[in-house]
């Protein structure tokens, strides 16, 4: 069997003989699976599998009995993933000063002791804004909100962008190449004013 060709060389694949006929290259072993763990206080425990991506490990020690259906129903294994930054408008409401805005982070989410069945699973939340997100999405519901971004990406390069330049030229030519359109403000009789 001829060995697998990586850039810089010839290596054999894991668990077949490499090429002088010698031993095998051992299987990497699979990885342990994690498991968080709540104990009460009266020593029930109760665990449950930790995925790999989970940011953080919910385990707990010495909760009240009476507290563990609770902590179960906040057990949520999450990982975030970074959106877009965007320059900010300057409003009234931040007192006029420019900012950012973040849009379209998010994480995957499992809350595997939730009362409805949806989030028992995987899913994704996305933060459009920071006053709208979409929770709970699904495979197919991920790809649909891709493609209709890519949509909108699209319509903004082949639509709004070139719509916006003809804007700007036309805006500049009525206002003899002042693409700011900035009209001078002269005091009434001055022959210098514009009409």
């Amino acid at each position: 069997m001829e060995p697998t060709t990586v850039e810089g060389g010839p290596f054999p694949l894991l668990g077949q003989p490499g090429k002088d006929g010698g031993e095998a290259l051992p299987l990497p072993e699979a990885p342990q699976a994690r498991k968080w763990r709540i104990t009460t206080t009266s020593r029930h425990t109760v665990s449950g599998y930790l995925p790999p991506w989970a940011t953080e490990d919910p385990s707990e020690a010495d909760v009240p009995i009476e507290h563990l259906a609770a902590r179960l129903v906040d057990v949520h294994h999450y990982a975030d993933f970074d959106g877009q930054t965007m320059r900010r408008v300057r409003t009234a409401q931040d007192g006029g000063e420019p900012g950012t805005l973040h849009l379209l982070s998010g994480s995957i989410d499992c809350v595997p002791y939730a009362p409805d069945p949806e989030p028992r699973v995987p899913t994704v939340t996305v933060n459009v804004t920071p006053e709208c997100w979409l929770s709970e999405l699904g495979p197919a519901d991920v790809l649909r909100l891709a493609d209709q971004l890519h949509a909108q990406a699209d319509r903004l390069t082949y639509e709004v962008h070139p719509a916006l330049l003809a804007a700007r030229a036309d805006w500049a030519a009525a206002h003899d190449g002042d693409a700011a359109g900035a009209l001078a403000v002269r005091p009434a009789g001055d022959a210098g004013g514009r009409a």
